[in-house]
């Protein structure tokens, strides 16, 4: 054996190879996401989003979705002194800008520099979602720094946060993949809502304002027709499940009711079992289509670096 062949770099273990579809034929992952019926899905799919905005950072993403307006930042992998780690060590911080409409509710202020419990609790779900979803292993001793911008969204104090949360992880691993950093799957998440303490259909959530009771639109759309089952409603409950869609796994998920209405103690309007199935079902369906519009983006930005890097290797030459 060569000594080349022994420094080939090696592909991760379980990769699939790249499957390219030819242009005059149709996609059919296209043609089965364009033919479903569910108004919902289009609107899910309808996201800005764009990679490598930030020339400072390692890598970058801006995700629109909403009302959500996200910016995540990725510095690293970069070396840290101390005692030797086997594995990176993953940082996730969150924050909102004092500008956002949330601002004044949360009580951010300019220049106040201390981290919220909300801001806390979008990171540890976003640093859960990530983890599973990137090879930390091949970066031993390193550190690997995620920085999320809110710069505005949904009002979270109506139970909205959940929107907020799937736009953060979407934008974070698609930042991550645009640094560079291995991963074994991109990390797309989806929000849902259905009918606390009932068994009726799961909506993906695309809420503008929130809504703590039963309304009209939403009776007619959760086909809660009885007049007693719909005094029985609660309140929404709301989730948002982060999924990889290549490797068919869900690497976290967060759901609960947050009406007002909800006390700790009341446990009667709870969601398990076959219901717990629907909205993770669901959730992931809505992934799914989030996801074909990231592999979009980031086919086109990796068509866009090739050819600045072949107009730059054309540039040397002339000059040389």
């Amino acid at each position: 054996m060569y000594l080349l062949d022994r420094r080939r770099i090696l592909v991760p273990p379980l990769a699939r190879p790249l499957i390219y579809v030819d242009d005059d034929k149709p996609n059919p992952a296209v043609i089965q996401a364009s033919t479903k019926s569910a108004s919902s899905v289009d609107a899910a799919r309808k996201i800005y989003l764009r990679t490598s905005l930030i020339p400072d950072s390692t890598g970058s993403a801006y995700v629109e979705h909403q009302q959500s307006k996200i910016l995540a930042l990725v510095n690293g992998p970069r070396s840290q002194k101390g005692s030797f780690s086997p594995t990176a060590k993953l940082a996730v911080d969150v924050k909102f800008l004092p500008i956002s409409s949330d601002a004044h509710v949360l009580g951010i202020q300019q220049g106040g520099g201390f981290t919220t419990s909300l801001e806390r609790t979008l990171a540890d779900f976003i640093y859960a979602s990530l983890v599973p979803s990137i090879r930390l292993g091949q970066y031993p001793k390193s550190g690997i720094s995620v920085s999320v911008v809110v710069i505005s969204g949904p009002p979270v104090w109506n139970g909205l946060v959940k929107q907020i949360a799937a736009s953060c992880v979407t934008a974070a691993s698609v930042a991550v993949v645009d640094a560079g950093i291995e991963v074994l799957d991109i990390v797309t998440a989806c929000a849902v809502k259905f009918p606390m303490g009932m068994e009726h259909d799961v909506q993906l959530d695309l809420d503008q304002h929130g809504n703590d009771k039963i309304s009209e639109e939403d009776t007619n759309k959760m086909n809660i027709d009885d007049d007693h089952a719909a005094a029985e409603f609660q309140g929404i409950g709301r989730g948002v499940v982060s999924y990889m869609a290549g490797r068919d796994e869900i690497s976290g998920f967060w759901i609960d009711d947050e009406s007002p209405m909800r006390t700790d103690a009341d446990t009667a309007h709870s969601i398990e079992g076959a219901g717990l199935i629907r909205v993770l079902k669901t959730a992931c369906d809505g992934a799914k289509e989030i996801r074909i519009l990231v592999n979009a983006v980031l086919i086109q930005g990796f068509a866009d670096q090739e050819e600045i890097s072949a107009q730059e290797g054309k540039k040397i030459k002339l000059g040389n």
